[in-house]
């Protein structure tokens, strides 16, 4: 082959290794900076999560269940019943005690 030629090839070789070079340098660039807004973004996203999934958790642990709820208060309406009825005889027991002692004091008396 003659002198010219394979300068030119090889002229061509250096070029377009020089521009495959460029290229893949450019691509790796632009997937770097990619990668970086990427976990700059899933950052924020996964703070915004963070804060949501606090909030949910914090919500499940203040409140109870209606069925939960349900059963207590049913419990506590028949406690109070039960103390009512309670006070009611010990009303009725301590209104017959003082009536027989306003009648004692009346026998004494008269």
């Amino acid at each position: 082959m003659p002198d010219d030629i394979c300068w030119l090839i090889g002229a061509m070789i250096t070029l377009s290794t020089f521009v495959g070079g460029l290229v893949f340098a450019t691509f790796n660039n632009v997937k770097t900076r990619i990668n970086a807004v990427d976990e700059r973004l899933s950052g924020k996203v996964e703070a915004v999560d963070d804060v949501l999934h606090d909030r949910l958790n914090r919500i499940r642990d203040e409140y109870v269940r209606r069925s939960d709820l349900d059963g207590h208060i049913h419990r506590l309406e028949s406690s109070i019943k039960d103390l009512r009825e309670e006070h009611r005889e010990t009303s009725k027991e301590t209104t017959r005690r003082l009536d027989a002692i306003t009648a004692s004091l009346a026998k004494n008396n008269a």
